[in-house]
């Protein structure tokens, strides 16, 4: 939805990518390749409580190097986000402060 907190997250050494088709709303961890969950939560207050989102959480089961796969091929396309791509004029930035506040009721 917004950039806003790219060049913080960018900053504590997250590498963010854009997926460049489309929009994907189902999310994947994985972890150590032993450990994944995949569904549409976000590990947020909202998703947890209000939304009733849910995911499907896996250990060391027979699908996750499929998962990987999948992750893999996904990223490749994925674009990602430097510190160029967040660089920002007045009417860009603007909107994004406006949207940041709003972004825990969303």
């Amino acid at each position: 939805m917004t950039r806003s907190h790219s060049p913080r997250l960018i900053a504590a050494g997250v590498k963010p990518y854009e997926y460049a088709p489309r929009f994907i709303h189902a999310k994947s961890y994985l972890v150590d390749n032993e450990i994944a969950m995949i569904g549409t939560i976000t590990l947020d207050y909202r998703s947890l409580v209000h939304h009733f989102e849910n995911g499907v959480w896996m250990y060391r089961c027979e699908c996750l190097p499929d998962l990987k796969a999948d992750m893999e091929a996904t990223l490749a396309r994925c674009i990602p986000v430097g510190p160029e791509q967040i660089q920002a004029g007045m009417l860009r930035r603007l909107p994004r402060a406006v949207l940041r506040i709003f972004a825990p009721m969303l």
